[in-house]
């Protein structure tokens, strides 16, 4: 006779020689569904933004309110270090390389503090993936009101660089909304931003995950979208007053105005998270004189900072 030792043994050798291949067998069949892990966030919000600030100015109050449940995983990442923000050439003494890569990391100390406002009592993971200003894209044509984007080098680094970030969740996520700027923005960074965050939406739902991808408007087209100066459009873009105004987007038959935006977030009870966020980019909101970072539109950001609003196309 076999003693109570030996009888134990034994019926653990049976179980990881027999049942435990058995049950693997049966999950990579369809038999049995892989549960995802117990603990750990179940959702996650994942900012795409291409430039610092653009942030705040799409979702201050969306971002906000979702950040502010401890529950959801948040994360951002920027693809563009802003470096274009300023006057070309020498600055006071500065050269130019120096003068750029001082520009990127004020951006970045001011995005940094933006997401204290945005998420406060938080640490976000944010990347900055550092892509050139204004040249993520290398050529562009419109055709039925969309833009086809030809990505430059750098470009298509960083759309590639983003997505895997972007898709980068805990695995314990089920749930995630991407928010982003929008494929019908004129700014083609911009529209890099969304491509990254497609390309990041369609990686996690092809594991299973449940995902919504929320895209806005920052900069306006003007008529003529081959103007080789971006961003003209902001001259009457965003219009004034507390809310967005669909019928001020550009309407003209190179690109006819985009469809209705298809949700719109009311955060009129935290509105002032737009202008806080807002003034931590003080170098865009104001100015940087020392770096010769100028204010184009003066009233550009005080029209956003209004907004009550914020209105998104969903994917």
């Amino acid at each position: 006779m076999y003693g109570p030792r030996v009888r134990r043994f034994a019926a653990v050798v049976f179980c990881c020689a027999v049942v435990l291949p058995l049950s693997a067998a049966r999950a990579r069949a369809g038999g049995t569904q892989v549960v995802p892990p117990a603990s750990g966030p179940a959702e996650a919000l994942v900012v795409v933004s291409p430039h610092p600030d653009d942030e705040s100015l799409l979702a201050a109050g969306t971002i906000r309110r979702l950040a502010s449940d401890p529950r959801r995983f948040v994360r951002a990442v920027y693809l563009s270090g802003g470096d274009r923000a300023t006057v070309p050439g020498p600055c006071n003494g500065v050269p130019e390389r120096t003068k750029v890569a001082r520009i990127v990391r004020l951006r970045e100390q001011e995005t940094r503090a933006a997401w204290r406002q945005l998420a406060p009592g938080r640490r976000v993971p944010i990347a900055f993936l550092r892509g050139p200003d204004t040249r993520l894209v290398a050529s562009t044509s419109v055709t039925d009101g969309l833009h086809a984007d030809v990505l430059s080098r750098e470009g298509a680094l960083a759309v590639a660089r983003a997505a895997r970030i972007a898709s980068a969740l805990p695995r314990s996520v089920r749930r995630v909304l991407i928010l982003t700027t929008a494929k019908y923005d004129a700014h083609p960074d911009h529209r890099a931003a969304h491509e990254a965050a497609r390309r990041g939406a369609e990686a996690l739902r092809a594991r299973g995950l449940d995902v919504e991808l929320w895209s806005g408007i920052v900069h306006d087209e003007i008529a003529d979208v081959d103007v080789s100066l971006c961003c003209i459009g902001d001259l009457h873009w965003p219009v004034a007053g507390p809310t967005h105004d669909h019928a001020a987007l550009t309407d003209s038959p190179e690109r006819p105005r985009p469809p209705y935006w298809d949700r719109v977030e009311d955060v009129r009870d935290i509105a002032f998270v737009r202008a806080d966020a807002l003034a931590e980019h003080a170098s865009q909101v104001a100015g940087y004189p020392p770096l010769c970072m100028p204010v184009p539109i003066p009233d550009y950001y005080t029209r956003f900072a209004e907004k009550v609003e914020e209105p998104f196309w969903l994917e």
